[in-house]
C-alpha cells in the first residue's frame, strides 16, 4: 500500500511545513492560523507514520532516515504541532507585536521545517545548514513583543550561536579533508581510522554545536532567548531545539570507531556534568520564572550528554530523558504563558496563590515542574535512572556524585520556586479567580500527559523507537 511507503511520509512531512510557512502568508489571518495548524497536524501525522513504519531507507541523493533520526523527527513534529495550535490564545494577548500574525505563522513554520530538515538528510553539511537555519528562522520569534530585552536576546542568540557554529563547520571540513565524505551513515558503518584531525574535529563539533544546545560555558545566549521568546517559541527552543543540535554532535560523535579514546569521552562527560551542575545552581537564583525554566532545559541537556558519553543503558535513559523533557517542558512554558498573559509579569516573587486565581494552570505548572525536574512517576525519572545506572555499573564514582548533586539541587530549586507561586499566599490577600479558557487547560495538560505516560506506560511504538534508536548509537536497553 501507498500509505506504507515512508518516501510518502518523510516528502509530506518536509512538504507540509514548507506549504504552511509559504501560504501562512496570506494577508488574512484567521486563514492564516488555520493554514498553519493543518500544516502542523500534517507534520505530525507524518512523523507518527515515520515511528510506527519499519522506517530506515535511503530517499534519494540527500535524504536517509533511519530509528533515531524517526524519533527524533517524531518529537519535533509534536511539538511543532501543539505550539502552533497553542499560538492563537497567546497572539491575542500581546499588545502591538512585532510580528504580524501571518509573519509569525510563517516563520513558525521555517523554524520546524529547519530543524526536520537537519535531522532527515544524511550529508552533515546539510545538516549544519539546517541548524544554521534554525537561528535565522527562529531570531525574529524572539522579538515578537517588543521588547527593549527581548531585541537584546536576539541578537545574543545569533550572534553567539553562529559563532558555535562557525566552529562546527571547521570541524565539518576537517573530518571532509580525513575522510573524504560527509555521510553520516556511511562513515557510522564504516569508521574511519583514528587520527588527531579526527579527534580534533569532534572536539570542535562538541564545542560548536555545544553553543547551540546550551553546554556550559557557551550557555550564555540560552536563559535570554527562551525567557525572552513567545511561551510557544520558548516550547520548541526548550523541547526541540537543543535536542536537534544535540543530534547533529551525536551523529559525528557516532563515527568514532568503539571504544571511544578515554580523553574525548573525560571531555562529553565533563561539560555534561558541568553544564548540569552549574544549570542546577544558578537555577535558584532566577527572578523569573521562564529564566528558570530556561537553566531547568540547560541542566537536562546536561544530563543527556552524560548518558550519551556512558552508552549502554545510560544511553537509552539519555533518549527516554530527552522524549520526556520535550513534553514536560513545553507544558511548562505553555503554562508560564498563560501566568503571563493573565497576571502581565514574569517575575516569581509577584506571582502568588495560583492555585485559587488559575486553578487549572497552577496544577498545570507544578506537575510540570515535578515532571522536568526528574519526579516519578514521569518518564523524565527513568531517563535519569537509567544514566545513573549505566554509571554505577562502569563504577564512575565522580559521575555519580556530580550527578546526584546536580539532580537534587535542580529538583529542590524548581519546586520550591513552583510551589511559592500556586501555593503561596498573596500578600494582598485573596483575590478573584481568573477565567481560564479551554485552550489554556487543553495544551498543557496533554503534553504533561505524554510525559506522565512515557513513565507509566510502555507506549508501544514510542518505547520500541526509543530503543530501536539507542541501538543505532550502540546503547542497549533495559
Amino acid at each position: 500500500m501507498i500509505l506504507d511507503s515512508s518516501a510518502l511520509w518523510l516528502y509530506l512531512l518536509l512538504l507540509a511545513p514548507s506549504a504552511g510557512a509559504v501560504l501562512s502568508l496570506v494577508p488574512e489571518p484567521r486563514v492564516s492560523e488555520r493554514i498553519a495548524r493543518a500544516a502542523s497536524l500534517l507534520t505530525f501525522l507524518s512523523a507518527t507514520a515515520l515511528l510506527v513504519l519499519p522506517g530506515g531507507g535511503t530517499f534519494g541523493s540527500l535524504f536517509e532516515l533511519d530509528r533515531l533520526s524517526d524519533l527524533f523527527l517524531f518529537l519535533v513534529a509534536a511539538i511543532y504541532a501543539s505550539s502552533t495550535w497553542f499560538s492563537r490564545g497567546y497572539l491575542r494577548a500581546v499588545d502591538r507585536p512585532f510580528l504580524t500574525p501571518e509573519r509569525y505563522y510563517s516563520l513558525l513554520g521555517a523554524f520546524a521545517l529547519s530543524m526536520l530538515f537537519a535531522l532527515s538528510v544524511s550529508d552533515l553539511g546539510l545538516m549544519w545548514i539546517g541548524i544554521e537555519g534554525t537561528t535565522i528562522a527562529s531570531a525574529l520569534l524572539i522579538v515578537l513583543e517588543r521588547t527593549p530585552t527581548s531585541v537584546e536576546a536576539a541578537w545574543r542568540y545569533t550572534i553567539i550561536a553562529s559563532a558555535g557554529l562557525s566552529l562546527s563547520l571547521f570541524a565539518l571540513l576537517s573530518l571532509y579533508q580525513e575522510t573524504g565524505t560527509l555521510n553520516a551513515f556511511t562513515l557510522a558503518a564504516h569508521p574511519p581510522a583514528l587520527t588527531t584531525p579526527l579527534l580534533l574535529a569532534v572536539g570542535l563539533a562538541l564545542v560548536g554545536y555545544g553553543t547551540k544546545v546550551g553546554l556550559f560555558p557557551m550557555h550564555t545566549w540560552l536563559p535570554d532567548a527562551h525567557s525572552e521568546a513567545p511561551s510557544p517559541v520558548s516550547a520548541l527552543f526548550s523541547g526541540v531545539l537543543l535536542p536537534t543540535a544535540l543530534y547533529a554532535f551525536l551523529r559525528i560523535y557516532a563515527i568514532l570507531p568503539s571504544p571511544v579514546p578515554p580523553g574525548l569521552e573525560d571531555l562529553v562527560l565533563f561539560f555534561g556534568l558541568s553544564t548540569a551542575l552549574v544549570a542546577a545552581f544558578l537555577l535558584q537564583r532566577q527572578r523569573s520564572y521562564k529564566r528558570m525554566l530556561a537553566y531547568s532545559s540547560m541542566e537536562n541537556m546536561g544530563v543527556a550528554l552524560v548518558g550519551f558519553a556512558l552508552g549502554g543503558v545510560a544511553l537509552y535513559g539519555a533518549l527516554l530523558l530527552l522524549v520526556a523533557h520535550a513534553f514536560a517542558k513545553s507544558s511548562a512554558f505553555y503554562s508560564s504563558g498563560n501566568v503571563l498573559r493573565r497576571l502581565g509579569t514574569k517575575r516569581i516573587d509577584e506571582v502568588r496563590d495560583l492555585r485559587s486565581r488559575l486553578p487549572g494552570t497552577g496544577a498545570a505548572l507544578t506537575l510540570a515542574g515535578l515532571a522536568v525536574s526528574g519526579a516519578p512517576p514521569f518518564g523524565s525519572f527513568f531517563g535519569e535512572l537509567f544514566i545513573l545506572a549505566g554509571a554505577v555499573a562502569q563504577d564512575q564514582v565522580v559521575v555519580i556524585v556530580v550527578l546526584l548533586l546536580a539532580l537534587v539541587v535542580a529538583f529542590l530549586g524548581i519546586n520550591a520556586q513552583l510551589g511559592r507561586m500556586v501555593f503561596g499566599a498573596d500578600p494582598l490577600g485573596p483575590r478573584p479567580r481568573i477565567a481560564e479558557s479551554w485552550g489554556d487547560r487543553l495544551y498543557p495538560w496533554v503534553n504533561l500527559t505524554a510525559a506522565l505516560l512515557v513513565g507509566v506506560v510502555s507506549l508501544p511504538y514510542l518505547m520500541e523507537g526509543i530503543r530501536a534508536a539507542a541501538g543505532v548509537l550502540g546503547g542497549t536497553g533495559p
